[in-house]
């Protein structure tokens, strides 16, 4: 632990106002708010199939990070009086495996193995190594949680991009089964660990898995080489429904995981169903 607070103390010690502020932006490449920006970007305006597995990868993710967390239990260098703790808003339970590091390396492990550019290869290795770094030098985990969570969640990006790889082969299923999965799996993996942050991520996960099913059945949408202006538009239309969905339903549906389902569920339905039948309505 000592050699791990040595690590972060040379970090912060050229803390400045500037780099608080470039680290605290960097760090928000790590959060849920980032990924929903970058999924259905992916999902509506270049792959859908790479959308769906970036999807289940990244929500993946963060139920087995909670999980390990819960298991670990190992404590936030908070306390201690030589490390220096910004905001701690985006710092919630326990400190192994750092979520952020995790769920960044899901989704741009995803992306590096699914595209295999050499420019996004050098991009995503960039990315997940800013986004840990943000994390120590914030003061909000140790060196072996943001290790230990970009490990992670290289590997939950390879069961992503062989789950996509076994999409194909689910035709072969009739739909009634595939909806049937698509809800029982999230809910299993729910009774097994109820946290209340799975509230969010297995309902999302059902509503992206059913949105996407039948959506190959019924509408058969599928992203278009559009002019820039038809994706600013495709994407804007998007994101103008998941906003009330996401923050306004927050505003009515009662506190707690029954409104975390809810939301959740009808903002993955949204990303997979809705807004493909829209755009698939209109030409986009």
């Amino acid at each position: 632990m000592e050699i791990q607070m040595e690590i972060i103390n040379f970090i912060q010690s050229i803390h400045n106002p500037v780099l608080d502020a470039l680290f605290l932006a960097l760090t928000s490449m790590g959060s849920e708010a980032f990924f929903f920006i970058v999924i259905p970007a992916i999902y509506w305006g270049k792959d859908k199939k790479a959308g769906l597995g970036l999807g289940v990868s990244v929500l993946l993710s963060m139920y087995i990070n909670v999980l390990l967390k819960e298991i670990v239990k190992i404590k936030r260098p908070f306390d201690y009086p030589s490390i220096r703790t910004l905001p701690r808003a985006t710092a919630g339970g326990y400190s192994f495996p750092s979520g952020h590091a995790q769920s960044t390396a899901s989704l741009w492990g995803y992306l590096m193995g699914y595209f295999g550019r050499p420019w996004l290869y050098w991009t995503s290795l960039a990315a997940i190594l800013l986004v840990s770094l943000s994390r120590l030098y914030l003061g909000v985990h140790w060196p072996a949680d943001v290790a230990g969570g970009a490990a992670i969640g290289m590997i939950v990006a390879y069961a992503g991009l062989a789950f996509t790889e076994r999409v194909n082969h689910l035709r072969l299923h009739n739909y009634p089964a595939k909806i049937a999965a698509s809800v029982l799996i999230p809910i299993v993996l729910l009774i097994l660990f109820p946290h209340h942050d799975n509230f969010k991520y297995m309902p999302m996960l059902a509503g992206i898995l059913i949105g996407f099913f039948t959506d190959e059945d019924f509408i058969g949408y599928q992203p278009k080489p559009n002019t820039f202006n038809k994706n600013i538009l495709k994407y804007f239309i998007g994101i103008a429904v998941f906003l009330p969905l996401y923050f306004g339903l927050r505003a009515v549906l009662p506190y707690g995981n029954i409104g975390y389902a809810v939301r959740y569920f009808l903002s993955g339905l949204w990303f997979t169903l809705g807004a493909p039948w829209i755009f698939k309505k209109c030409n986009l």
